[in-house]
């Protein structure tokens, strides 16, 4: 079993609903300190969901004067020094299950505001006084795949991963194998989308694979999405072979041959785990349109 980890933005994030909870004087932590803790970590789209709530923030603010305190729960998370709510609890035991159904073993801001949102309509009178606020911007925000940027110039994109794991660009011969590996692990989607990558008439097959003991355990691919020049993705990583490096090291030898290739950006179509792009490659979000 994977032992559950956070990102750096969700452990900014119960630091905040800890002073939150302290401040207000609670005995527990409140759905509400959750909402308004990832707010506060002001980074990437959580920077985005704290400048649509802040022409609220002082009514958001007021909140736990106006509403009753949710009860405490009686089991106690390691990660926090004090007991949880009943429904700030229901929020975090479905937010462990959004990161498990997208296959995902660090826990992101995305899946605690998809979870927050989930239970929200059981806190009518919370639902009533945060009515005001963007909700649906917020959740567009936070909540799904994100397109970024990446500068690719003036840095060498070249990463040695474990001597176990071997990177190296796909060839002709490994289509087959290779698109059925995928369907079975990641879906028919991203293997049809790898397969134009096979199709296409450049002078290389714009996909890497990466592999251990000879068994195939990740890709990533550009060129792939749409047939669209200059895009990253899809990459995947079996889960019991992540936080090895095998990621960084297939997004890295992506970046290096796009690099070569003469593009001085790359875009990161509809990324999920955002903060390792962030990390890693110091990638940028592109921001979400208003289309209101």
């Amino acid at each position: 079993m994977i032992e559950l980890q956070y990102t750096h933005k969700v452990n900014k994030l119960i630091q905040n609903a800890h002073m939150i909870a302290e401040r207000n004087h609670h005995t527990s932590i409140q759905s509400m300190d959750f909402f308004l803790g990832a707010a506060h970590v002001k980074e990437g789209t959580l920077r985005e969901m704290y400048h649509l709530m802040e022409p609220f923030m002082e009514q958001i603010e007021n909140i736990s004067t106006i509403i009753p305190s949710e009860p405490p729960d009686t089991e106690r998370i390691d990660c926090f020094s004090i007991p949880l709510s009943t429904h700030a609890r229901k929020v975090w035991n479905t937010s462990i299950g959004v990161m498990k159904r997208y296959n995902q073993t660090f826990l992101n801001e995305g899946h605690i505001i998809k979870a927050f949102y989930a239970h929200l309509p059981e806190h009518p009178q919370l639902q009533k006084e945060l009515n005001a606020i963007p909700h649906e911007r917020i959740i567009r925000s936070v909540t799904t795949a994100r397109d970024l940027t990446v500068y690719l110039l003036n840095k060498d994109w070249k990463y040695e991963v474990n001597p176990a794991v071997q990177v190296s660009p796909v060839q002709g011969e490994d289509e087959k194998e290779l698109l059925v590996w995928v369907e079975e692990h990641f879906g028919g989607s991203w293997s049809k989308t790898l397969l134009k990558a096979f199709q296409s008439s450049g002078e290389c097959i714009p996909i890497f694979k990466a592999e251990e003991e000879g068994e195939l355990i990740g890709f990533a691919a550009f060129d792939a999405y749409k047939n669209k020049k200059g895009i990253y993705g899809p990459m995947g990583v079996l889960p019991h072979t992540r936080h090895k490096g095998v990621g960084k090291a297939l997004l890295y030898n992506a970046l290096q041959c796009m690099q070569e290739k003469g593009y001085m950006y790359a875009v990161l179509k509809e990324a999920g785990p955002i903060e390792f792009y962030e990390k890693m490659c110091n990638a940028k979000l592109i921001p979400v349109e208003n289309d209101e």
